[in-house]
C-alpha cells in the first residue's frame, strides 16, 4: 500500500490548492477534538465542505474522536450526530474514539481496525 498523508487542519488558505494536493484521494482521516464543544459546529461545517469537494467524492472517511480522556468530552455517538455522519448516504465512514498523545496521530491510526 502507498499512502500520502497531509495535515491541513483549519488552513483556509489551502482551499484553492486542493485540486493539486488531493487528486485521486481514496481515504480521508478527520481528527476532531472531542473536548472542544464550542467548536463542534465549525468542525461539522469544515467536514461537510470537504466532503462536497470533487477530490473527496469517492473517499472513505475515518473520523478520530480524539481526547476521550478529558472530562466532558463528546462520545463517538454524540459526535456522529453533531458532525452529521448519519446523513452520509453514499459514503463509507467510521468513527473511532481515541486518546492520541500529541504528535502520535499518524502512528496510532494504523492500529484502528
Amino acid at each position: 500500500m502507498c499512502c500520502t498523508l497531509r495535515d491541513v487542519g483549519w488552513q483556509r488558505k489551502i482551499g484553492p490548492l486542493w485540486r493539486h494536493y488531493f487528486q485521486n484521494t481514496q481515504g480521508l482521516i478527520f481528527i476532531v477534538d472531542s473536548h472542544e464543544r464550542q467548536r463542534i459546529g465549525e468542525a461539522e461545517k469544515e467536514l461537510q465542505t470537504m466532503l462536497q469537494k470533487d477530490e473527496f467524492r469517492d473517499a472513505v472517511l475515518l473520523v478520530l474522536a480524539n481526547k476521550q480522556d478529558l472530562p466532558n468530552a463528546m462520545s463517538a455517538a454524540e459526535l456522529t450526530e453533531k458532525l452529521g455522519l448519519n446523513q452520509l448516504r453514499h459514503r463509507r465512514w467510521y468513527i473511532q474514539a481515541t486518546v492520541l498523545p500529541r504528535g502520535m496521530a499518524c502512528r496510532k491510526v494504523w492500529s484502528v481496525k
